[in-house]
């Protein structure tokens, strides 16, 4: 009988797909071991970075130095920088499967806004002898030198004294504080409950807690020396900047906004046609994009009232009141001071775009009735938490029952929300200082202290002391 090979060929066409799937796959794999590499490396690179902050903070003297910061971690980018710029290279100490790789921190003198700082250089290298501009991955902080050098009074154990309620960047009521999986904050924290830490989370600068603490048994004494429990507060309570009063008294003045000619409705920015919007003076004023050409026109109006009853800020701002308010895909840019009332719910972040932007030496003040979420498509500038005249450059007071950070989020903000069950998770983080009942941080969530909600009243206050961290 003839043989048409058919067998023969269907055979090696399997061979062929079962192959192709096979270096496809591999492929892909090689891709997934590159990324997880990377991931890895850069998550290393910031723990190098936050622990050099902690190291050096206090320690450092004026800095002689006429560079800024900015210049420096350009040259440290462009592979320019002068290695007499640096310290030594400073490893830290870390797992046994990281033998591999040279993990540590470079410092050196720098200006920073006019103030004399130190940037922190954290970094991965395949050998710690190769100059600074050779790297795997690298994070930065600049820190504030003799921030936290204040003489405050000392928190003692038990019995009373005159510690300070809410002298932490980190401040929770009974609910307590819980830091889970590989969860990370600079700063001291401050609670009338109790604090949990678990898994890989990393230690904060100090801890004052009216109740227990209950950290990893590995942790040695140095490194918990700063821990302080049942520890009594001459006043714990849950509301001392009265942010409920504050709100009545401005929606009593503000109660116009609420009525016809204004407009007073739900708000959402990013919706196509108005896209892009700018919150100032003028109000709520979006970007057009279906006229031809494009025309700015004006969403909600501002008016300008007396808002001294704000905490931290005085005299007369302009202020735009809305229901709900949604930020998503769009931009919003502050231009100038402004006061923005959201009787509901606030959400910034969703979707894409570049999310909330300051314009020089703008700031944004938000009172809120409901929840706060800002969610992974909120990546702020690198800007300084207080504006050049020391007021929070980025405010959120909310009476709600919930704030959430998640995602990848990156905020820049003072949060007091006294109410509220805080929860920081995925990758999410805040730079400047958080008040809720409670603070939950999770998974590779973070919190880097800079300011308080109290001035100078306790060793926790600015207990970091560090500002304006930038992964490349």
């Amino acid at each position: 009988m003839k043989q048409q090979g058919a067998a023969l060929v269907i055979v090696m066409a399997l061979l062929a797909g079962a192959m192709t799937l096979g270096l496809s796959g591999m492929q892909t794999a090689l891709v997934d071991e590159r990324l997880a590499g990377n991931y890895r490396a850069a998550t290393l690179a910031q723990m190098a970075a936050e622990s050099g902050a902690i190291a050096r903070d206090g320690q450092s003297s004026a800095s002689d130095s006429d560079m800024s910061c900015e210049e420096i971690k350009e040259s440290v980018k462009r592979n320019s920088a002068a290695t007499e710029t640096f310290s030594n290279f400073n490893p830290i100490e870390t797992s046994a499967d990281n033998n591999d790789l040279a993990v540590g921190y470079y410092y050196a003198e720098c200006q920073n806004d006019g103030t004399n700082s130190e940037l922190i250089v954290g970094q991965v290298k395949r050998n710690a002898d190769v100059s600074v501009n050779d790297f795997i991955a690298v994070d930065y902080y600049v820190l504030y030198p003799n921030a936290s050098g204040g003489s405050g009074s000392s928190p003692g154990e038990g019995g009373g004294g005159n510690n300070s309620f809410g002298s932490g960047a980190v401040v929770a009521g009974k609910g307590g504080v819980r830091l889970t999986g590989s969860a990370r904050v600079s700063g001291g924290i401050t609670t009338s409950g109790d604090v949990e830490i678990k898994g890989g989370a990393s230690v904060p600068d100090s801890i004052d807690a009216a109740g227990a603490i209950d950290s990893p048994n590995y942790w040695d004494e140095d490194e918990t020396e700063n821990f302080r429990e049942n520890v009594s507060f001459d006043s714990v309570i849950q509301d001392p900047l009265s942010i409920e009063d504050v709100y009545a008294s401005l929606a009593r003045k503000t109660e116009a906004l609420t009525e016809e000619p204004y407009e007073y409705d739900d708000v959402r920015v990013g919706a196509y046609p108005l896209v892009d919007a700018t919150i100032s003076g003028n109000g709520l004023v979006g970007f057009n994009e279906s006229k031809n050409p494009g025309e700015n026109q004006v969403m909600v109006e501002a008016v300008d009232y007396d808002v001294s009853n704000v905490p931290k800020i005085t005299g007369n701002y302009p202020v735009v009141r809305t229901r709900d308010f949604n930020q998503t895909n769009g931009s919003m840019t502050v231009t100038g001071d402004a006061v923005l009332i959201v009787d509901g719910d606030l959400t910034l972040g969703g979707g894409g775009d570049e999310g909330l932007i300051f314009a020089g030496d703008s700031s944004l003040t938000v009172l809120v009735t409901g929840d706060v979420d800002l969610k992974s498509s909120l990546q702020m500038q690198n800007l300084s938490v207080k504006t050049e005249s020391g007021n929070p450059r980025f405010a959120i007071y909310s009476l709600g029952e919930s704030v959430k950070i998640a995602g990848s989020s990156q905020a820049m903000a003072m949060i007091y929300a006294p109410f509220a069950a805080v929860d920081i998770r995925g990758s999410g983080g805040l730079r400047g200082a958080v008040w809720g009942e409670s603070v939950d941080v999770r998974g590779a969530g973070r919190i880097i202290g800079e300011g308080s909600f109290v001035d100078g009243s306790s060793r926790a206050n600015n207990a970091s002391g560090s500002s304006n961290w930038a992964p490349f």
